[in-house]
C-alpha cells in the first residue's frame, strides 16, 4: 500500500482558522450575567421593580421603607426573601418576618449558609400561584427596628410555565454542528491558502 504525501499543515493557518471558532463559541454559550439578588444596583442605586424584573423569569416583588427594603422571588415551591437595611444595603439577618395575603400569614425561617429567608407554607404558596395580583403586608422585627411594609405580587399562569422550561440555562446544542461546519470551512480554506 504506497501512501501519498501531504503536504505540511500550516500551523500559522490553523491558528487563524481556531481562533475564530473559539470565539464565536464563547460567544454563543456565555451566559448573560445578571446582578445579584437584592434590592440595589452595582452603585448602591435603589432599582424599581420592573428593571428587576427584567433580570429573571420567576415572578418578583419589591417592598421598601426609610428602614428595611426586601425582595421576594416565588419559585416553584418557595418564595425567596432578601431583606437589607435601607441605608447600608447591608443585608439583615435573624430578623422576624411575617407574610399576610388574603387570609393567609406565614412566618419565613433564616437560611444562614443562603442569605437569605425562605417561606415554604404549601398553603400560602398554592395562594400566590393563582393567576392574579397579590396584595401583601409584611411585618418585619429586626434586632433594632420594626416596619409595615406593603408590596404586590403579580404571577401569570403562562410566565410560570415559561418559568419552568427556562429556569436554568441550557446548552445550545444547535451551535455544535454549525460551528464544525464554519471549523471544517475554515480549515480546508486556510490550508488551500497555505499551499498557494
Amino acid at each position: 500500500m504506497t501512501l501519498l504525501p501531504c503536504k505540511p499543515f500550516a500551523m500559522a493557518g490553523f491558528l487563524r482558522t481556531l481562533l475564530p471558532y473559539l470565539m464565536m463559541c464563547f460567544a454563543l454559550n456565555t451566559p448573560l450575567l445578571h446582578a445579584a439578588p437584592g434590592a440595589h444596583g452595582p452603585d448602591g442605586e435603589h432599582l424599581t421593580t420592573d428593571s428587576q424584573q427584567q433580570l429573571t423569569l420567576l415572578p418578583r416583588f419589591e417592598a421598601f421603607s426609610e428602614l428595611f427594603e426586601l425582595v421576594g422571588e416565588l419559585q416553584p415551591h418557595a418564595l425567596v426573601l432578601h431583606l437589607h437595611d435601607y441605608q447600608s444595603n447591608r443585608p439583615l439577618a435573624n430578623a422576624q418576618i411575617e407574610l399576610e395575603t388574603a387570609n393567609l400569614s406565614s412566618s419565613a425561617h433564616y437560611i444562614a449558609d443562603k442569605n437569605h429567608y425562605l417561606i415554604d407554607d404549601s398553603a400560602l404558596l398554592d395562594r400566590l400561584q393563582q393567576p392574579g395580583t397579590h396584595e401583601m403586608i409584611l411585618t418585619i422585627i429586626s434586632d433594632d427596628n420594626a416596619d409595615l411594609l406593603t408590596a404586590s405580587l403579580d404571577f401569570s399562569a403562562t410566565d410560570h410555565a415559561d418559568t419552568a422550561h427556562h429556569h436554568h440555562g441550557h446548552f445550545p446544542w444547535w451551535s455544535l454542528p454549525f460551528g464544525l461546519l464554519m471549523f471544517v470551512a475554515g480549515a480546508l480554506f486556510g490550508r488551500r491558502g497555505a499551499t498557494k
